[in-house]
């Protein structure tokens, strides 16, 4: 039944259970509703101006502010750089061309996780990022380790 505000109201008398909103102490078991499968996510590029190399990833989005999620997971990828020393491409790149050389764009915004990394294969595999390749290439190796 609906009110004249357009509100959802339940009867009562129906035995439904009440309704639950999301939030982070809701997950699990006890929690009201599952966590959300269909999030919005952000295929990015990052490209070193230096040298001209990119590299294409993808984060969840922080709520709407799109940006923001891209800059911070860029500087996931710095602290991977810089602190853990982790030795792929794109880390190797930040270490030797500095933070500040690189600039990062917003590419498409999907709703929808298998969606999300479908794009991100389709333009890894169409564009070639310089920055990208290792990590393409030890994917494939894992699929065909499982198969």
């Amino acid at each position: 039944m609906k009110n004249p505000c357009n509100l959802v109201v339940f009867n009562l008398l129906e035995k439904r259970p009440p309704v639950c909103y999301y939030n982070k102490r809701m997950t699990g078991r006890n929690g009201c509703r599952k966590r959300r499968s269909d999030r919005t996510h952000l295929i990015y590029s990052l490209t070193c101006e230096p040298t001209g190399e990119r590299y294409i990833g993808i984060t969840v989005s922080i709520g709407r502010a799109y940006q923001k999620s891209v800059k911070v997971r860029w500087q996931k990828h710095v602290y991977h750089a810089m602190v853990e020393g982790r030795d792929y491409a794109l880390q190797r790149a930040i270490r030797e061309h500095g933070e500040e050389a690189f600039s990062h764009e917003l590419l498409y915004i999907v709703r929808g996780k298998t969606a999300a990394h479908e794009i991100e294969r389709e333009l890894i595999a169409d564009e070639a990022p310089e920055l990208n390749i290792e990590m393409t290439a030890r994917k494939r190796i894992g699929k065909r380790k499982a198969a």
